[in-house]
Parts: structure tokens; C-alpha cells; sequence
């Protein structure tokens, strides 16, 4: 059994999506997208602490919801333009995490399922990895 030390999981979801509004709150069969990641973040049951990062208290009722932590970001780190460097450094910093590794789990893909986030972890600590993106090839046009 694979040991999984101080591995934070971030959520992040902004209200004022631009092309889209409001992406995060769409439902897919009854559920919010955001609950599918919050969900798949719970099963994996890899993360210390799981965490939705946001500049609208409105996801905090998914926090209270599934029983993780609401963190709320300032504005300015909410706008199109904010850097996601600059959103997980301020995470980084008011959170306090001196140590372990932050997965920033985009709730806009839903069908990444727990088993997939689980090898994902599993590649980057068998591999020794200081950081990661990940991609997947679609084609979704004819």
C-alpha cells in the first residue's frame, strides 16, 4: 500500500467565468460540475486536506456540503487576467504550507475520474517529480 504524506488538493472555481458563466455550477445529472471533482477528490482518498479555492462564497455550500475546506481568494486573483502562479502562491502563503505537494484539480473535467487521479499521484511519486501538468490528447470536431 502506497504511502500518500502531505498531498493538498486545490479546487479551483471562479464565478465570473468568461466564456461560459457560472461552468462550475452547471448541472450534469443533477449534480453541480464542481461536485464531480470535489467527489473524485474524496474517493481518491490520497489528500491531507481538500480545499475549494474561490472568489464566491456561494461554492462554500459545497464545502459544508461534502466536508472540506472553503478558501476564499481575493478578487483580483479571480479576474481572466490573474496568473495561476499567482493563485497557488497565495494559496501556498495564507494556508501556510511549509511542506507536501498541491494538486490543483480542475473541476471543469468532470470524467477525470479518482482511479485517475490516483495513478497520477502514483506516477509523480514513483517518478520523483518536483512538479507536473497533465494533458490528454481529444478531438472533438470532425
Amino acid at each position: 500500500m502506497k504511502k500518500y504524506p502531505n498531498i493538498f488538493c486545490m479546487i479551483p472555481a471562479r464565478i465570473g467565468s468568461v466564456r461560459l458563466k457560472y461552468k462550475n455550477l452547471a448541472l450534469i445529472h443533477n449534480k453541480a460540475v464542481i461536485e464531480y471533482a470535489i467527489i473524485n477528490a474524496l474517493n481518491s482518498k490520497i489528500f491531507s486536506k481538500i480545499s475549494v479555492n474561490s472568489d464566491s462564497n456561494i461554492f462554500e455550500y459545497f464545502t459544508k456540503k461534502y466536508n472540506i475546506e472553503f478558501f476564499k481568494r481575493k478578487k483580483k486573483l479571480a479576474s481572466s487576467s490573474a496568473r495561476s502562479d499567482d493563485v497557488i502562491y497565495n494559496y501556498i502563503i495564507e494556508n501556510n504550507l511549509t511542506e507536501g505537494t498541491l494538486v490543483w484539480l480542475n473541476p471543469i473535467a468532470p470524467l477525470i475520474d479518482h482511479d485517475i487521479i490516483k495513478h497520477v499521484i502514483d506516477k509523480f511519486i514513483d517518478l520523483k517529480l518536483s512538479s507536473a501538468v497533465t494533458s490528454n490528447i481529444r478531438k472533438v470536431h470532425a
